[in-house]
């Protein structure tokens, strides 16, 4: 699974700005496949200049167009790309700490956020600053001159300023406000949220900014069994429900609940059930 992240930077002709610990890139999808799973170690925002494309989390679907945004936190998702319109889009990566110093910095922007429950993906609503903010954002990869990182920066607070001061995002700023207030990522918000993809450890534990041997010992207290363990077992559960409530196929299961390939899923599915999934479907 790719990193979106390490795909805007490796990419030469993206066009790209680094402020600080933000990165500023114009992405252009290159993947041939028109439904795959990427994945990212920092938070970011999408700003769609040309085509849409598919955010899909565990149990929702979100569509994004031009000039429409969406705030997609840490993690893997299943990404639907679609062919009559080359995707474009101004992309900004932003790492939990950044957002922890916009906090301490701005302590008047977290009085009144309340706490609210959101998805993986957080569509935004843009109303016509915002959507200004993010256009004249992506202007500057045109200008002739590189802009100043202190511009950057402060164009950018500014835009989160207005983001999180906006009613019409309540999602973002309580996502802000868990993200100042928690030292490190949930382990268990981390997992539940991403068990259906095929990470590995080692990008389970960078996702909650631990160590491996960290993450392990933190994972075993929470849940008393291995990650190795754990993630079957859950992927497993998954599987059996899409193959009673759905109508995909076993290698769209497969793909979908994180399994290595149709053919590792059918041999840890039968282990446990004594049956293959196909045959379990019919019945």
């Amino acid at each position: 699974m790719q990193n979106i992240y390490n795909i805007a930077t490796s990419q030469p002709e993206f066009k790209k700005i680094e402020v600080s610990s933000v990165l500023f890139s114009e992405y252009k999808c290159l993947e041939e496949r028109s439904v795959f799973k990427a994945w990212s170690h920092l938070n970011f925002f999408v700003y769609v200049i040309q085509g849409k494309k598919k955010w899909r989390t565990l149990e929702n679907s979100y569509m994004v167009h031009a000039n429409e945004a969406l705030f997609v936190k840490k993690g893997a998702n299943i990404i639907h790309k679609f062919f009559d319109v080359q995707f474009c889009a101004l992309m900004i990566f932003i790492p939990d700490d950044f957002i922890k110093d916009l906090i301490a910095e701005k302590p008047k922007i977290a009085l009144g956020q309340k706490r609210v429950e959101s998805d993986s993906v957080i569509p935004l609503k843009l109303d016509k600053t915002l959507s200004t903010y993010f256009s004249s954002l992506y202007a500057y990869f045109f200008n002739e001159e590189k802009p100043s990182p202190h511009l950057m920066e402060i164009k950018f607070k500014e835009l989160l300023v207005n983001l999180l001061s906006l009613p019409i995002n309540p999602k973002i700023g309580s996502y802000f406000m868990d993200v100042a207030q928690r030292e490190k990522p949930s382990v268990e918000y981390i997992m539940e949220s991403n068990f259906i993809h095929n990470l590995s450890l080692k990008e389970f534990a960078e996702l909650t900014c631990r160590s491996l041997s960290t993450f392990k010992r933190d994972f075993k207290n929470r849940y008393g069994t291995s990650p190795g363990r754990w993630l079957t077992e859950k992927r497993l559960q998954h599987a059996e429900r899409l193959l009673e409530t759905t109508d995909q196929k076993i290698y769209e299961v497969a793909f979908e609940c994180g399994f290595e390939s149709p053919s590792h899923f059918t041999r840890v599915f039968k282990k446990k059930q004594g049956t293959s999934p196909l045959q379990y479907k019919e019945r």
